[in-house]
C-alpha cells in the first residue's frame, strides 16, 4: 500500500496518451503505482462549480483533466528513470 507520506509524483499531466505509456512502463517493470485524475471544471467557484456557472465557455479542453502518477519512495529513482525513458526518448 502506498501511503501519502511515503510516496513521491513521477508523473503529472495532461496527456490520457502520456498516462498510459507511463503506466504501461510501470506495470512492466513490476513498480507498484496510483494514479488520480484531477478535474478542473468541478472546482467550486462561489455558487456552484465552474463548468456549472460558465458552461465550457472559455476552457481550454485539453487541461480539463490533470493526471497524477506516484510510487513509493524506494521506487522514486528507478520510477523517474523510467518514466522519462518512454517520454522523451
Amino acid at each position: 500500500m502506498i501511503l501519502f507520506f511515503n510516496k513521491e509524483d513521477v508523473y503529472i499531466g495532461y496527456s490520457i496518451e502520456e498516462l498510459s505509456k507511463v503506466r504501461r512502463i510501470l506495470n512492466q517493470e513490476g513498480i507498484k503505482y496510483t494514479y488520480k485524475v484531477i478535474n478542473h471544471s468541478g472546482q467550486w467557484l462561489r455558487r456552484g462549480t465552474i463548468r456549472g456557472n460558465l458552461g465550457s465557455y472559455g476552457m481550454n479542453m485539453a487541461y480539463e483533466r490533470q493526471y497524477v502518477v506516484s510510487v513509493k519512495k524506494k521506487d522514486y529513482e528507478k520510477a523517474r528513470y523510467l518514466v522519462n525513458s518512454v517520454l522523451h526518448p
